[in-house]
């Protein structure tokens, strides 16, 4: 009767621990307000468009990038997110984005600026 009841308490934890791994999955808005605060990024409402400022000496300007391609991959526990930006003033500069969401955090996996 002991090896039932321990039985039952991993499957009640392991249970419990996915449904609020699922629950606490993070969302594409989730995405966007990880961008302001991590990287100073502002961006629509699909993130098809961002701005990011360049410090070049004592000139602030905020650069656009438009979203070339990209992967949007939902899954049961986890969001993968990744995209790559060509600049609208400098067609040669792209920024690339790649970050996977677990739990309500994102964790970047690839980032990177190329000129």
């Amino acid at each position: 009767m002991n090896k039932r009841w321990t039985f039952l308490f991993v499957m009640a934890v392991i249970i419990a621990l996915s449904i609020v791994t699922i629950l606490n999955r993070p969302t594409e808005k989730d995405f966007e307000e990880w961008l302001q605060e991590e990287y100073m990024i502002d961006c629509n409402e699909d993130c098809s468009i961002i701005e990011m400022n360049s410090v070049s000496g004592d000139i602030t300007e905020k650069i656009k990038y438009s979203d070339v391609r990209g992967t949007y991959s939902p899954g049961i526990f986890t969001l993968r997110i990744s995209r790559q930006y060509k600049s609208l003033y400098d067609p040669l500069h792209t920024t690339h984005i790649d970050v996977i969401g677990f739990n309500g955090r994102f964790y970047p996996l690839h980032s990177d600026d190329k000129r």
